[in-house]
C-alpha cells in the first residue's frame, strides 16, 4: 500500500518537475542571449549565433546570417554594428545583389569565432561524457523533441 502511494506522488509530481525545469530551461536559453559579452568571452552567444555560418564560408549576406540564426534581418543588423566597430567583421555591398550587403570576418574575427566554437564544442562534449549512459543515449532524441516544442512554442496556436 505504501508503495503504491508514494508511485501515485511521484506521477503526479514529475509533469510538475518537467514544467519546473523547461522553465528553468527557457530562461537560461533567455538570458544566454542577451547576455553581455564579458571580459572573457570576445562573442556572446547571440553574435556567436549570428557568424556560426562563417565557419565554413568566407562571407555571407546579412539576410543568410539572420535567416541562420533566427532573428529578423534589423536585430542581426544592430549585432553587426557592434560587432563591427570591435573590428570582428566588416560589411560590404553584395557583389551578387546591389540591394544586399555581404558580411567577411576581420582575421580578429575569424579568431574570435574558432575559439568560441571550439570552446562551445569542448563543453558540450563534457557535457555528454559526464552523462550516466542511459541519459546520453535519450539526449539526442530528448533535445531535438525540446526544439521542436520550442519552435511549436515560439510559433504559437493555429487557429
Amino acid at each position: 500500500m505504501a508503495g503504491q502511494i508514494a508511485d501515485r506522488r511521484l506521477e503526479t509530481a514529475e509533469p510538475d518537475a518537467f514544467l519546473s525545469a523547461f522553465d528553468a530551461f527557457a530562461q537560461a536559453v533567455r538570458r544566454a542571449r542577451g547576455a553581455p559579452a564579458g571580459q572573457a568571452r570576445v562573442l556572446t552567444l547571440s553574435q556567436y549565433g549570428l557568424l556560426e555560418l562563417l565557419l565554413d564560408e568566407d562571407h555571407a549576406r546579412v539576410r543568410d546570417l539572420a535567416e541562420y540564426a533566427g532573428v529578423s534581418a534589423p536585430t542581426a543588423t544592430r549585432i553587426l554594428d557592434t560587432l563591427e566597430r570591435r573590428g570582428l567583421v566588416r560589411r560590404r555591398q553584395s557583389s551578387e545583389d546591389r540591394r544586399g550587403v555581404s558580411v567577411t570576418l576581420t582575421d580578429r574575427g575569424r579568431r574570435a569565432l574558432n575559439e568560441r566554437h571550439a570552446w562551445i564544442r569542448n563543453r558540450q562534449r563534457a557535457f555528454y561524457d559526464d552523462l550516466p549512459l542511459p541519459e546520453r543515449r535519450l539526449a539526442p532524441e530528448l533535445l531535438l523533441s525540446l526544439a521542436d516544442l520550442i519552435d511549436e512554442l515560439t510559433a504559437g496556436p493555429q487557429y
